[in-house]
C-alpha cells in the first residue's frame, strides 16, 4: 500500500495530468480532481489514480468531495492546487464582467477552498504540504502599450495566489504544514496553445514540463521546507542551490512579492 497520499486539482489534462503520472509512478496514492469525468476516467485507467469530479470554485462541492476524500483516502500529505483558467485574451474594458470574475473564482477562490479543506487535517496530524500554481504573469512588467494578450484577471489572480500562499504558510508553520507557490514557466498545454499559438514553434519560449514536475517533487521532498511561503520559478530558478542558501533567502527576503525602496 502506498505510504503517502496526494491530491492534484486540474488533473484531467496538461500539467496536472502529467503530475498525476509522475506521483503515481513514484508510489504515491493520488486523488485526481477535475471537471471532466471522461478525462478523469482515462487518467485513472492510465495511472491508478482515484478520480473525483469537482468544480473547485463551488464551496459546497469542495466541502462534499474533500469530505469523501478524507473518509476514503485519509488526509493528504500533499495538495497541489493546479486547477486554473486563463480567461482567454482581451482588454479589461472589452471582457464581460462574468468572464473576468470567473478567472478569480477558479484561480483564487478554488485555491483557497481546497487549501481550507485540507488544512485542519494536516494541522491535526502535524504535517503536510500545499503547492499552489501561480504564474510569471503575476510579476512580469506590463507596458503602457499592453495589448491584453493575457487578461488583467489572470495577472491579478496569480499575484493573489502568491500572497495567499505566504499568508497561509505563516498561519500554519508552527503546526508543521508547509505552503509554497510556483510558476511552472511557459509549458505547452491546451491553455497556452489558445493564448500563444503564434509562439508554438519557438522552442526557446517554452519550459519543458519536467522542470515543473521536478520542482513540485523536490518541494514535496522537504528540501525547501525552511522557505515555506516563498515563490519559486521552474523556468529560471536553481532551487536546489537555493535550498543550500535558505538562510540567505530569509535574511534578504527574496522569492516573495515586495516593494523595494531606491537606495
Amino acid at each position: 500500500m502506498p505510504s503517502r497520499r496526494a491530491v492534484v486539482t486540474g488533473a484531467s489534462r496538461g500539467i496536472g495530468r502529467a503530475l498525476v503520472q509522475r506521483l503515481t509512478s513514484a508510489g504515491m496514492a493520488v486523488v485526481a480532481i477535475g471537471r471532466s469525468a471522461s478525462d478523469l476516467d482515462q487518467v485513472a485507467r492510465e495511472t491508478g489514480a482515484f478520480p473525483f469530479v469537482l468544480d473547485v470554485s463551488d464551496p459546497a462541492e469542495v466541502e462534499d468531495v474533500f469530505g469523501r476524500i478524507a473518509v476514503d483516502h485519509g488526509v493528504p500529505d500533499l495538495l497541489v492546487n493546479n486547477a486554473g483558467i486563463s480567461g482567454g485574451s482581451g482588454l479589461t474594458r472589452d471582457v464581460a464582467p462574468e468572464t473576468w470574475w470567473e478567472v478569480l473564482e477558479v484561480n483564487v477562490r478554488g485555491t483557497y477552498l481546497c487549501s481550507r479543506a485540507v488544512i485542519p487535517g494536516m494541522i491535526e496530524r502535524g504535517s503536510g504540504r500545499i503547492i499552489n500554481l501561480s504564474s510569471g504573469a503575476a510579476t512580469f512588467p506590463v507596458g503602457l502599450d499592453y495589448d491584453g494578450t493575457i487578461t488583467s484577471a489572470y495577472m491579478a489572480s496569480k499575484a493573489a495566489v502568491i500572497r495567499f500562499t505566504e499568508a497561509l504558510a505563516g498561519e500554519c508553520f508552527d503546526a508543521g504544514v508547509r505552503v509554497f507557490s510556483i510558476s511552472p514557466g511557459m509549458v505547452k498545454t491546451d491553455m497556452t496553445a489558445d493564448v500563444f499559438a503564434d509562439l508554438w514553434d519557438d522552442d526557446d519560449t517554452w519550459t519543458p514540463i519536467d522542470r515543473c514536475l521536478d520542482l513540485i517533487t523536490d518541494l514535496d521532498s522537504g528540501m525547501l521546507d525552511q522557505l515555506s511561503g516563498r515563490y519559486f520559478r521552474a523556468a529560471v530558478d536553481d532551487w536546489r542551490s537555493i535550498a543550500t542558501r535558505a538562510d540567505d533567502v530569509v535574511a534578504l527576503d527574496t522569492n516573495v512579492l515586495r516593494l523595494r525602496d531606491l537606495p
